[in-house]
């Protein structure tokens, strides 16, 4: 009787930990297509103007619009015990009756959420991007921090020099470190005495579907950061509501411009319009923001992914230094053994990404090729520490890094380019 072959394990397991990886995927572009669905059903509604309102009398209620205009207009029987001084008001395209009301307080409470007091990163855990760093501290450092300011005051005789600083701009690939960065600016004052809020907001989470409210929205986000001053107003995805301004002819378009004129009305200029508050754009997309707003703009920041063995090898030890590693391919300093590197960049030596910036206003012109980025390492890191705990070892092992090194390079997402 012919010897039956035992079960070839090991490549089972990988081809299941790969299913799932792939169902994850999966799952993740289906809500994806669920979300640009619904916006655009929404975009096919058009925009509806919304606004306070200012007196409800009877049957009909006097409503005031972000823009300063005001309309007398129907209230439906069946909205009669929403629509109070208390609630904003959804109005019909032609701005004639009541279709919807919304709690006014609602939207803010959900952003103060988002600050976070004194984070806990700080200028040490920022791997190999010392001088982009250090010029984003000369940029915010005496905004924030009150000796620092104190200083440059001294230094500056003619008060009329001391306007605020305006904002930055961070611009670079997805994932090398732009958020990290601004974070680590106010965990390090923070950590000096100055205790320093963080406030990020997404792009998305100001922009609206009613007409006038996104302006609002960024009327709101910049009142939270004056009242949680010091702080540091982190604007992500700033291309989403900073894009160049075109001629407006729909509803659409004339909300986003005004949206954009409240950004900038915000900004303002003046030593006093946001002392105490760093405002930090960041990006992906550089060249379609709008001119205004790159005046307004006091320094632009090229934060780049690493692109020499060396740099990725430091970035690899920083993350593995946070995990448990094998023993048997640790070095003496904490971080990875340079044969068991080797071996991972063997793998992902000819990956390549690239990324393409312009800015013509500042005389920037980037192209960069690389083939790695910090929120790579750092999402496998976290991967094989997930993986080696759900199978019970006491640490992450060679075989399952080089395992998933090895499922990044075989995805292969494509370039991000811009233009």
């Amino acid at each position: 009787m012919a010897e039956q072959n035992t079960p070839d394990y090991p490549p089972m397991m990988e081809l299941e930990r790969e299913l799932t990886r792939k169902e994850r995927q999966i799952e993740y572009l289906q809500t994806e297509l669920r979300r640009y669905h619904n916006l655009m059903e929404e975009l096919k509604q058009g925009m509806r103007p919304i606004g306070t309102v200012e007196d409800v009398r009877g049957d009909t209620a006097l409503v005031k619009l972000s823009g300063g205009q005001a309309f007398q207009v129907s209230i439906p029987p069946e909205m009669k015990e929403k629509v109070t001084t208390e609630v904003d008001a959804v109005l019909s395209p032609t701005k004639g009756v009541i279709v919807d009301v919304i709690e006014r307080l609602k939207d803010r409470a959900i952003l103060e959420y988002q600050v976070e007091k004194s984070p806990k990163i700080f200028y040490d855990d920022i791997v190999g991007l010392d001088k982009e760093l250090n010029s984003l501290r000369q940029a915010v450092e005496w905004i924030l921090d009150a000796q620092v300011r104190q200083r440059r005051e001294k230094i500056i005789r003619d008060s009329r020099m001391l306007e605020e600083a305006g904002s930055i701009l961070l611009f670079g690939p997805p994932g090398t470190g732009k958020t990290f960065m601004a974070k680590a600016v106010a965990g390090t004052i923070s950590k000096r005495g100055k205790n320093t809020c963080f406030l990020k907001i997404e792009s998305y989470e100001i922009v609206s579907k009613w007409l006038g409210e996104s302006a609002k929205n960024v009327k709101e986000v910049f009142k939270l950061a004056r009242d949680s001053a010091p702080s540091i107003l982190f604007i992500d995805e700033a291309d989403a509501i900073g894009r160049a301004r075109m001629e407006a002819t729909t509803d659409a378009g004339r909300d986003v411009q005004g949206m954009l004129n409240q950004i900038l009305t915000e900004l303002g200029e003046g030593f006093h319009v946001n002392r105490n508050v760093a405002v930090i754009f960041a990006t992906n997309f550089p060249s379609v923001i709008d001119p205004a707003l790159l005046d307004r703009i006091k320094r632009v920041i090229y934060v780049p992914p690493p692109r020499t063995k060396e740099a990725v090898k430091s970035l690899v030890d920083s993350y593995v230094s946070k995990v448990e590693l094998d023993p048997s391919i640790t070095d003496y300093a904490g971080g990875i053994a340079k044969e068991a590197f080797d071996e991972i960049w063997n793998i992902i030596r000819n990956r390549r990404q690239t990324y393409e910036a312009t800015m013509p206003e500042r005389g920037i012109n980037v192209r960069d090729q690389y083939v790695i980025t910090p929120r790579d390492v750092k999402n496998l890191v976290q991967e094989a520490a997930s993986e080696a705990s759900f199978v019970g070892e006491p640490f992450v092992t060679q075989d399952r890094l080089v395992t998933l090194f090895k499922s990044l390079c075989a995805d292969e997402r494509s370039s991000r380019l811009v233009s």
